[in-house]
């Protein structure tokens, strides 16, 4: 018998105090523009063949909206394109010697037996040369950096580039 007052009284209770709060909640936006962010449209040009990535977002609030949008460029994407042009002008050593500057794609091409190509040399003589350079060891493991040859040419030039394209 007491639960069940006390249920009756909690209920009772509940239902007042929606009540109250229920009136309470007129506002009135008849002055104020509808809170909105719209994203920039950014465009990469008519092209559909283009290793630019465009990221936009916004974000909206009742007293504050705001929108960006940039545009990135995919590293891998201009490589490969790269190397597919060097192969289809015949260039496939200079096409493959381009794909190795990626440390996965060099480790798959030693585990396939065919070592990256390297100062002008293929096969055994490129897997020769590599030991001797230090970034392949005498068990076939890859230790070294690929920097050795290739400059440092597969990282970016500048620390942040924003998403802005380089050179």
């Amino acid at each position: 018998m007491r639960s069940l007052a006390f249920i009756v009284i909690l209920a009772i209770t509940l239902a007042h105090t929606a009540t109250i709060h229920a009136a309470q909640t007129t506002i009135k936006y008849e002055d104020q523009p509808p809170p909105s962010a719209i994203s920039p449209s950014l465009s990469i040009g008519s092209a559909s063949d283009v290793c630019v990535v465009v990221r936009s977002g916004a974000i909206g609030t009742g007293l504050f909206s705001a929108s960006t949008g940039i545009h990135v460029v995919d590293s891998n994407c201009v490589m490969l394109k790269n190397a597919r042009m060097l192969a289809s002008l015949g260039l496939k050593v200079s096409a493959t010697s381009l794909m190795c500057q990626d440390r996965k794609i060099f480790i798959a091409m030693k585990n396939a037996g065919s070592p990256c190509p390297v100062d002008g040399l293929i096969g055994d003589k490129a897997l020769e040369r590599w030991k001797e350079l230090g970034v392949i060891d005498e068990n076939n493991n890859v230790v070294g950096s690929l920097d050795v040859v290739y400059g440092g040419v597969n990282k970016p030039r500048r620390p942040n580039d924003y998403g802005q394209p380089s050179q």
